[in-house]
């Protein structure tokens, strides 16, 4: 909770899919929530409905509780305990407008009130409201889902109290997880405005040069460092009706804009949202389940579905040679083949459409390029993108095309700068078109990266898939970053030798210690299971021993450490990811961390000290006279046995995985500060961790979880392979040869 801005207590108007998922998100935080609708009935429906979202819309589902669904007869009096109140209605202006009437004598006196409009102008909002709440009012645009999507844009009026802004977005940022980007009043804002016109712009191209729906997604998925759900599949997701409203509203809107036209619905799509082919929500769209794992694509000149046809392409093999997305989409970019020439015009157009934005939607390009990575999933924005396949001889291209260049581009060149972001003096800058010269990117101090360490000569050791860093203040830090699997860092040899060394550099150094964390996606899927496929076909099992052993020699050694070790993991946190947590002091976990023990679904065991780390954790939760009695055994062969991975770091501290002393910090770029400052709060007067000793059920309970595997068995829940994985995890959680 920020200091700055205390919110104890929020009004969410409107119970429909964004306001009852903004108001689980605030349950997320320990914020307690009036939810509020035009009736008791939509309200507590509303509610209800999003205990049962997928992907879940609470951290906890039992949160819920914490939401009490009103409606403005009987209720509204209420609204005056509430320190925010977010207006999250349809977006019908004159609705909107009455219901600021209605609720203006109850509000409380320094209440902040904000609507969650998606492309109304402010200006509008505010007309005929009084001065003083005016002056309390601005826009909070969340993106869907709420929990999941980092984004919230930010955008005043010019009677809004600008003093009121900046706790506001501390507090977003802090309590929320969010990131936030200030917007002008323009429609659409940012992200909606930029993203949508990419989207025309490739449903356009892709009629153009007559290339399939499947086709067109995968060039613009994951490849280019965008979301697997690329262009037509992220439409179907969305809602055919609403990302034609969104761009409907910048097609009438925007009557100055020299790219109006892209805006414009086309024939075939009118057509489909006309045939109520929605997407998802209608069951099809521009793809069509046909039946279980059959899925057609639509032809957009004959409206019929067919069977999909993916094609080959030359610059999709030469990008995909890349580890690097910014090798890849500049090998894409620049291939001479209908693939790349694609991805080049598309591309080209975003580019310069954003760059012609700059000054009428936001004011310099990191509130642009964070829009689009914030709430459109977009791993690099425009002006990253721009800057991975160069910005000169993009330009160059662009020329000799006929493309119009922005002026403030032209000068930016001209004055000898060949990059929109560099960095200078130790700080990371990026080109501010009134100032005309590089300024720092702003950031919260309580972000850090291990990138900027990096190059602040701070780097102690650089391997494949680790470093070891000096974080300042006496504590180091290891930084994940696979060489071949960015996106999931698997553990290989690199990370292992990185963690040994680190262990000896602290003590040796006299350092206060250490954190283990990372800059990628995810911070650590599991083992290299080629590296031990491999292993086992070769049939080399003392090989595979003594990787096995080494690994449980490392993390053992990190336990037991003669300095406070803490861990600081978000994403994926698989099999060994978790092993590596596991043997850490303390845990400070982001609060989207999907924790699991998960070996059992390929066939494996763990091996590194899961098996361990669960008993001893479960331990502590189910209290038991005896530690590793059975009722903890049990427990921990259900949750390894099913591989059961938690769907956030609050669900992981009940499966056990987390302990109720971890913390869980909402926003993930906070991590890695948070568990820099627990490192220095408990190295003062360190003791090493006391050895723990079991009792296990031996022979005993084994037979008891075989038993229930039998059962299992009989009744086709699992196959015999799989009892067969259960049985050998149950003989080592019971006591293994000794039991």
């Amino acid at each position: 909770m920020s200091e700055i801005f205390n919110i104890e207590k929020v009004a969410v108007l409107g119970t429909g899919v964004m306001g009852a998922q903004i108001a689980a998100h605030l349950t997320n935080a320990k914020i307690p929530v009036l939810a509020f609708d035009i009736s008791q009935e939509i309200a507590n429906k509303g509610v209800e409905a999003s205990s049962k979202l997928k992907p879940s819309a609470y951290y906890n589902p039992k949160t819920v509780e914490m939401i009490t669904p009103l409606n403005y007869e009987d209720h509204i009096d209420q609204i005056s305990e509430c320190d925010w109140v977010i207006e999250v209605i349809a977006e019908r202006l004159d609705w909107k407008q009455d219901l600021y009437k209605k609720i203006q004598p109850h509000l409380k006196k320094d209440a902040v009130i904000t609507s969650n409009t998606s492309g109304i102008s402010i200006a509008e909002l505010i007309d005929g409201m009084d001065n003083d709440m005016a002056s309390r009012f601005f826009i909070t645009h969340f993106f869907n889902p709420p929990r999941y999507m980092k984004l919230v844009e930010i955008i005043p009026s010019e009677k809004t109290n600008a003093d009121l802004i900046p706790p506001m977005a501390v507090f977003l940022e802090e309590a929320l997880g969010k990131g936030v980007v200030y917007a002008k009043d323009t429609p659409n804002f940012i992200a909606n405005r930029i993203g949508v016109y990419g989207m025309m712009a490739s449903l356009e191209e892709a009629r153009k040069k007559k290339l399939s729906i499947e086709d067109v997604d995968g060039l613009t998925g994951s490849l280019i460092g965008r979301p697997k759900s690329a262009t037509f599949r992220t439409a179907d997701v969305v809602g055919l009706d609403t990302m034609c409203f969104v761009a409907n509203t910048a097609y009438e809107k925007c009557t100055n804009d020299p790219e109006r036209e892209t805006f414009k619905i086309p024939d075939y799509l009118q057509k489909m949202v006309d045939n109520e082919w929605l997407g998802q929500k209608s069951k099809q769209g521009f793809y069509k389940k046909i039946d279980k794992g059959v899925i057609h694509s639509i032809d957009l000149d004959t409206l019929e579905y067919t069977p999909q046809n993916k094609k080959r392409y030359a610059g999709v093999r030469l990008a995909k040679e890349n580890v690097q997305l910014k090798d890849r989409l500049k090998a894409l970019a620049y291939s001479d083949d209908p693939a790349g020439e694609f991805v080049w015009e598309v591309t080209a157009k975003a580019l310069l459409y954003s760059a012609n934005r700059l000054g009428e939607i936001a004011d310099d390009i990191v509130n642009i390029d964070r829009a689009m990575r914030w709430g459109f999933g977009w791993e690099l924005g425009p002006f990253e993108a721009w800057d991975a396949i160069g910005v000169t001889k993009s330009i160059e291209r662009m020329k000799q095309e006929n493309k119009q260049i922005p002026k403030w581009i032209t000068e930016m060149l001209a004055a000898g700068h060949t990059s929109f972001y560099t960095r200078l003096e130790g700080f990371n800058c990026y080109w501010d078109v009134n100032k005309k010269d590089y300024l720092p990117i702003p950031s919260s101090q309580k972000e850090l990266r291990f990138y900027n360490f990096k190059y602040n000569g701070s780097l102690i050791e650089n391997h494949w898939s680790a470093s070891l860093i000096d974080l300042g203040d006496g504590v180091a830090g290891i930084d994940f970053h696979s060489v071949l699997q960015a996106q999931l860092n698997p553990i290989d040899g690199s990370i292992l030798q990185t963690i040994y060394l680190a262990q000896k550099w602290v003590e040796d150094n006299g350092y206060k210690g250490l954190v283990i964390s990372g800059d990628g996606a995810n911070f650590c899927a599991g083992a290299n299971l080629n590296m031990i496929l491999n292993t086992a076909k070769r049939k080399d099992w003392d090989e595979l021993e003594q990787t096995v052993r080494t690994m449980q020699d490392i993390l053992q050694g990190l336990r037991f450490a003669p300095f406070p070790v803490v861990a600081a993991p978000f994403g994926l946190v698989l099999g060994g990811g978790f092993e590596v947590i596991g043997a850490c002091d303390k845990i400070v976990a982001a609060g989207e961390s999907y924790i699991g023990l998960v070996e059992v679904g390929v066939g494996l065991i763990p091996g590194a000290g899961g098996n361990l780390r669960m008993i001893s954790n479960l331990s502590r939760k189910i209290k038991s006279a005896m530690p590793g009695a059975f009722p903890v055994i049990q427990k921990a062969f259900e949750t390894i046995g099913f591989a059961k991975v938690a769907t956030s770091a609050k669900e992981a501290q009940a499966i056990g995985y987390l302990q109720k002393d971890d913390r869980i910090v909402v926003n993930r770029d906070h991590v890695l500060s948070e568990a820099k400052q627990e490192v220095l709060d408990m190295s003062e007067g360190y003791s090493v961790p006391e050895v723990e000793t079991f009792k296990l059920p031996g022979k005993s309970g084994r037979l008891v979880l075989e038993g229930t595997l039998k059962g299992f068995v009989k009744s086709g829940k699992i196959s015999e392979h799989d009892a067969l994985i259960g049985k050998k995890l149950g003989h080592v959680l019971t006591g293994g040869d000794k039991g």
